[in-house]
Parts: structure tokens; sequence; C-alpha cells
């Protein structure tokens, strides 16, 4: 595995970010009357909002297996710490 399986939801971040700003740029240009970017706003948020579902719903299995994996790697025992029973002394 050459990635950390976080690098899996970079794209749906930066849909989620942008949907963001798309939501913010319609806030602010509904009340000032400007037509044209309330437009663009509403357009750039539905789209990258559904985009970011989409890339969420192909990513997220992948992702979920890949860090159980992790998971799996860190909890088991290292080779350089086998824990051999000891003979008896007695």
């Amino acid at each position: 595995m050459a990635r950390h399986p976080v690098t899996l939801l970079a794209p749906v971040a930066l849909c989620a970010a942008v949907s963001g700003f798309c939501i913010a740029l319609t806030v602010r240009a509904f009340p000032r009357g400007a037509d044209t970017f309330f437009l663009v706003g509403c357009i750039g948020a539905v789209f990258f909002g559904l985009r970011a579902l989409i890339e969420a719903r192909r990513a997220w299995p992948k992702f979920r297996t890949d860090s159980a994996h992790l998971t799996a790697l860190r909890r088991s025992v290292p080779f350089t710490r086998i824990n051999l029973p000891k003979d008896d002394i007695r």
C-alpha cells in the first residue's frame, strides 16, 4: 500500500469545500440582487455537492478496507518482539 487511506477522501473534502464556497456566494449574492452570482452559486453548490456524494460513495468502501488493513498491521505482533514461552526453571 503506497498511500495512506485518507488520500482517498481528499476529492470529497475538496468538493465539499467548493460547495461550501458556492453556498456562501449564494447567501451573499441574494440580498444584494446579484442574480448572476446567485445563479452561479446555486448551480455550483448543487453540482459540487452531488460530486462530493458520488465521490464519497465510490471511495468509502476502499477507505474502510485500507483502514482495517492498517489497523490489523498495527495490532499484529512485530517480528522483533516475539514472546516465546519461557522454560520452567525448577
